[in-house]
């Protein structure tokens, strides 16, 4: 009678198993939607146009949980025929490995650490056992993901690594538009690294060149815009913020705190960046850039790039994402501002990816001329990254 028992069991745990997974999916597709579906026609004039335009997108997290990237999805917002048809040329893409259950309920006190969601994703998805408990080991394996994506279509992208890299992507660009797409790797919150400096080198030598000290909350390199205590630069952050600066790892704060922020324009020696969200001046939430820290972005060099989701805008239009721009830049100029729609991010996007022909339409009637949307849809982060990159060092001949 053992057997049929045993038999059963794992019936029923395999059932249960395959229902999570499901769920998993259904999630992530129920989680990332949009306002307006595809297929999306702009004008003619705006489409010939906006093909000319080399296109950057400062944060995307399709990778967090991604089956194919290559495969065009009627779900979702991001994937790689999606983004040919937007005419993206360059994807930041994010390595999330902590979302704590209190982000999505948005509490009153803050967002604290707890059940991890991803980490939940992690074992409904049955991905290595290591995976499960450790930020590290699920970081180093979405990194893995994306490189691998990268090695088997040469034709169709490039890791971005070096200011060489750039320079590729935009000579490729001027004679075919759209002939490879550049992914640069960031990560979303210093608390991948599990307490271990070492590691930042390591993930750098794989090829990360972005990361932000904190994500929803508040962790041991400083405080987050949405955390409990919200609090500034500590010393195990100064040690990170230093090593990061010898690498030449690029400062995101879209998370930090105001006081995060602070210290770090004020420790900074390269410019910072702002790679997806709003400012309160037009959408008054804690997730956002307060206004008194818009012109000290601007005399450190920095980028804010503005999201495509509606609680940062506080409105669901192209037109919002256009009047948040102008907002910034009537402030502090156009050369500060750049893309970061937070696709596959668990929000609820305008458009999907192929729709970025429509924000080029929505740019031009805010009065943005075609040389500020050049700048603010791909031009100003082409030129920060050409200036923070390292350059490849010249190969010796035998």
């Amino acid at each position: 009678m053992k057997i049929p028992v045993i038999s059963a069991v794992i019936i029923i745990l395999l059932g249960l198993m395959s229902g999570i997974y499901y769920m998993v999916g259904r999630s992530y597709e129920l989680t990332n939607t949009v306002v307006l579906s595809g297929p999306y026609q702009p004008p003619e004039q705006t489409q010939a146009f906006h093909q000319q335009l080399f296109i950057a997108d400062m944060h995307a997290d399709t990778f967090t949980f991604v089956d194919s990237f290559m495969q065009r999805k009627d779900y979702a917002h991001l994937d790689y025929p999606r983004a040919q048809d937007g005419g993206l040329n360059l994807l930041t893409m994010a390595i999330a490995t902590e979302v704590p259950l209190s982000m999505v309920k948005r509490s009153p006190e803050g967002v604290k650490r707890g059940t991890n969601l991803i980490q939940v994703g992690a074992i409904a998805g049955l991905e290595p056992i290591s995976n499960w408990s450790s930020n590290y080991a699920r970081g180093l394996w979405v990194i893995n993901n994306i490189k691998e994506t990268v090695a088997n279509n040469p034709n169709e992208l490039l890791l971005v690594t070096h200011r060489e890299d750039i320079t590729e992507l935009l000579m490729e660009h001027e004679l075919e538009p759209n002939k490879r797409m550049g992914l640069l790797l960031a990560v979303e919150g210093g608390h991948l690294l599990e307490g271990n400096l070492d590691r930042l080198d390591h993930v750098y030598n794989l090829g990360v060149r972005m990361l932000s000290l904190t994500h929803a909350f508040d962790n041991d390199y400083g405080g987050a815009s949405e955390g409990v205590e919200q609090y500034g630069l500590t010393e195990t952050g100064k040690a990170l913020l230093e090593r990061m600066t010898e690498l030449g790892i690029i400062i995101d704060i879209a998370h930090a705190s105001p006081a995060l922020v602070n210290d770090l324009l004020i420790e900074a020696k390269n410019p910072i960046v702002y790679s997806h969200g709003g400012v309160q001046g037009t959408c008054n939430i804690n997730r956002n850039l307060p206004d008194n820290l818009l012109g000290k972005i601007q005399a450190n060099g920095g980028l804010i790039a503005i999201g495509l989701w509606d609680r940062v805008l506080c409105g669901n239009t192209l037109n919002d994402v256009a009047a948040t721009m102008r907002y910034i830049a009537d402030k502090i100029g156009t050369e500060h501002l750049a893309l970061g729609s937070d696709f596959d991010g668990g929000v609820k996007t305008i458009t999907d990816s192929s729709g970025m022909p429509l924000l080029t339409e929505a740019l031009l009637k805010n009065g943005f001329s075609k040389a500020e949307v050049r700048a603010i849809m791909g031009g100003n982060y082409a030129n920060l990254l050409m200036k923070q990159l390292p350059a490849r060092e010249p190969q010796l001949s035998e």
